[in-house]
């Protein structure tokens, strides 16, 4: 039987493996049943990620630099201090991204009140707009940063920088989805 997994969107993602040119077996998902590995468990070291638009993956377990403590900081502070209230958290590494929905259609709830919109939530877009880095593990020292709009590519501008993780979170995640996160810098 093999392993799959569902997304937010309610698509189903299938494990497969392949042999590369070494001899190696790699592995990845697909939304394709057709040639899903017959696989029982997932490989050791390995989990299995959604990215906060949807995409899956199994990639190798990352090493937890974040504290469970400071997630639960970043996600209460958004709950308290942010008005958007469908949000995702995402971390690599030493760092906690923080997305927003992008397209919503809670707005079309008044124009179109019998049709059922809660059904195109599968549909929504998350970007990222504001970012917390850890820069010193001992002191937990952290950065937060926000995108910039000046350039092409995506591009982060630093705002202030504080062992007081609490802090940091109330003063800026407030600003996210208003126009004073365009005046922040």
């Amino acid at each position: 039987m093999p392993i799959t997994y569902e997304n937010f969107r309610g698509e189903t993602y299938f494990l497969h493996s392949k042999k590369t040119k070494k001899g190696n077996t790699t592995y990845f998902f697909s939304k394709k049943s057709e040639g899903a590995a017959d696989i029982n468990d997932i490989p050791e070291g390995y989990e299995i990620y959604e990215e906060p638009n949807g995409k899956v993956y199994l990639r190798k377990k990352l090493k937890k630099l974040i504290r469970d403590d400071e997630i639960r900081i970043i996600k209460a502070g958004m709950e308290q201090h942010c008005e958007i209230k469908d949000f995702k958290i995402d971390m690599k590494k030493d760092i906690v991204y923080i997305y927003t929905v992008m397209d919503s259609f809670a707005n079309l709830e008044s124009t179109f009140m019998p049709f059922n919109v809660a059904a195109l939530d599968k549909y929504k877009s998350y970007q990222t707009e504001l970012r917390f880095i850890l820069v010193d593990k001992d002191e937990r020292f952290f950065e937060v940063e926000r995108t910039s709009y000046l350039g092409t590519e995506e591009e982060w501008m630093f705002l202030d920088g504080s062992d007081d993780l609490e802090g940091l979170v109330k003063e800026y995640v407030q600003h996210l989805g208003k126009e004073s996160f365009f005046d922040l810098m």
